[in-house]
């Protein structure tokens, strides 16, 4: 759910702010310090990867353009923006579950719900 995929769930992405310390409180970011920042500057562990978000892709427009007339009506499929070879199945992109928002499917896996009763 969501876009990244699960981009919510902060023990993921370890996202957001924690409270430190038990008398005197502060808040801290959950990710890393100063250190870790520096230590992680070229590579991050953390962050979503291309899978979390989409492969991007366009489609075979000149198999449109191109094609003979016929009785069937001609298809364009779709081709990785990444590896320019054609898709089979796209699962993934921007806005994907908007449609299904109130999905039991994508509710059961929204991290905001865990610990929530039924």
């Amino acid at each position: 759910t969501g876009y990244p995929t699960r981009w919510e769930d902060q023990t993921k992405y370890r996202g957001g702010w924690v409270v430190d310390g038990q008398r005197q409180k502060s808040l801290r970011l959950r990710l890393q310090g100063k250190w870790g920042t520096l230590s992680n500057i070229f590579y991050n562990p953390y962050l979503p990867t291309l899978d979390d978000y989409f492969e991007p892709w366009t489609y075979d427009y000149q198999n449109l353009i191109n094609a003979p007339l016929a009785d069937e009506q001609p298809t364009a499929r779709a081709i990785s923006m990444v590896t320019g070879k054609y898709m089979d199945t796209i699962e993934a992109g921007p806005n994907w579950d908007d449609d299904l928002g109130g999905s039991q499917v994508y509710a059961n896996n929204d991290p905001n719900f865990d610990g929530a009763s039924d």
